[in-house]
């Protein structure tokens, strides 16, 4: 075998066997994006009363120009790479409200890396990393709701996550969180000045609880909010690299075809050479045989 049709079978065998393990990735993310997804087709109704505990909408930049404690942020980013644009996008939206009042949270190991050196200064103490090992929980979430409310002077909570809309569809989202005593305000004013009977109705029992209750409600279903953004972005996830993928085995296919149009081409060349040696050698040998150049006499 020659150097160069060695070199398109190593290539080829190569190809093969990258295919193998980039198509076993793509099954092992379907099944985890299936489950995922049966878990996930409940979120709305999970969420109907925590929507009711945090109806109010805030916008982004008054809040920014308005803010006098701190703003956390927790962006929510994958753990691995062929995401697609999940991770650019939330680099993208935290360069855009960064700010001297601003605190990051990051979950995710590819958040961590990159923002650890673009907001040196803004992170909080650490960062979390779920190792997707195991269905998101309620007490993950728990503790990330819990470490969000233990910055210093936080004012509000902003958790970033990417919601899934179908396989091919996933969107920038988020949820705001006041912080309790803001809170408590808002439910009050809802209680006595909101029109709709719904609100005032749901306010108004609130406030006839005691105060541990109320702080209890507020954890409780901010949680749960937090939940359902790390198990939007999770499936998200899961959407993300499925379609990564299936472009990765596009490409290896292409390669592969290159390889081996490359190989049969270089291995016919050589049998053709060969072959035209062989018979070149064999029409050499007949002509002798049928008789040649004759020398009856050595010296002539």
């Amino acid at each position: 075998m020659s150097g160069k049709l060695k070199f398109f079978a190593e290539k080829l065998a190569g190809y093969k066997k990258f295919y193998q393990i980039v198509k076993t990735i793509k099954m092992v993310t379907m099944a985890k994006y299936r489950q995922t997804l049966v878990r996930t087709r409940t979120r709305d109704w999970t969420l109907r009363y925590s929507q009711k505990s945090f109806p109010y909408a805030i916008e982004e930049e008054e809040a920014i120009k308005a803010a006098t404690g701190t703003l956390v942020y927790v962006p929510i980013t994958t753990n691995r790479g062929s995401c697609g644009a999940l991770n650019s996008n939330m680099v993208k939206y935290i360069d855009e409200v960064i700010g001297s009042k601003t605190k990051l949270l990051v979950l995710g190991k590819k958040g961590m890396d990159s923002m650890n050196k673009l907001f040196p200064n803004e992170m909080h103490n650490f960062a979390m990393m779920n190792d997707m090992k195991q269905a998101q929980h309620f007490a993950f979430a728990s503790w990330i709701w819990e470490n969000s409310q233990s910055v210093e002077d936080m004012e509000r909570t902003q958790v970033i996550f990417t919601r899934f809309v179908s396989a091919g569809v996933q969107r920038c989202s988020t949820y705001n969180f006041v912080n309790y005593e803001a809170w408590s305000e808002q439910i009050s004013k809802t209680a006595t000045g909101d029109q709709n009977p719904e609100n005032y109705l749901f306010a108004n029992a609130l406030l006839n609880q005691d105060e541990e209750f109320m702080k209890d409600f507020y954890n409780f279903h901010g949680t749960l909010t937090t939940l359902n953004a790390v198990c939007e972005n999770e499936l998200s996830e899961y959407a993300a690299r499925i379609a990564a993928v299936e472009s990765q085995l596009s490409n290896i296919m292409e390669l592969q075809d290159w390889a081996t149009y490359q190989y049969n081409k270089t291995r016919q060349g050589s049998i053709t050479a060969a072959l035209i040696e062989i018979l070149s050698a064999m029409s050499a040998m007949d002509g002798a045989k049928k008789g040649g150049v004759a020398k009856n006499e050595f010296w002539k």
